[in-house]
C-alpha cells in the first residue's frame, strides 16, 4: 500500500474512514483476500497514527498557540 496523504483533507478522520471503507469493499467484493485486506488496514492505521501524532498535533499547536499563551498568562496572573 502506498503512502496516504491525510493532509489533503480537512477532516483526517473522514479520510481514514473512506480508505477503510474502500479496503473493506475490495475484500468483500473478492478483489483482495482477507490477509491482504488485513495488511492494508494495518498499514493505513500505522500511517494515520503517525500523521495524527506528529503532523496533526503540530498543526493544532501552531493554530492554537496564541490562545494557549493567553490562557497560560491568565492562569499565572489570575
Amino acid at each position: 500500500m502506498s503512502q496516504y496523504k491525510f493532509e489533503k483533507y480537512d477532516d483526517p478522520f473522514r479520510a481514514f474512514n473512506i480508505q477503510m471503507s474502500i479496503i473493506c469493499d475490495l475484500e468483500q467484493g473478492g478483489k483482495i483476500d482477507e490477509n491482504e485486506a488485513f495488511e492494508q488496514v494495518k498499514a493505513l492505521y500505522k500511517q494515520f497514527k503517525h500523521y495524527f501524532k506528529h503532523v496533526h498535533e503540530a498543526e493544532s499547536v501552531e493554530k492554537h498557540k496564541k490562545e494557549y499563551e493567553e490562557g497560560k498568562y491568565e492562569k499565572e496572573n489570575g
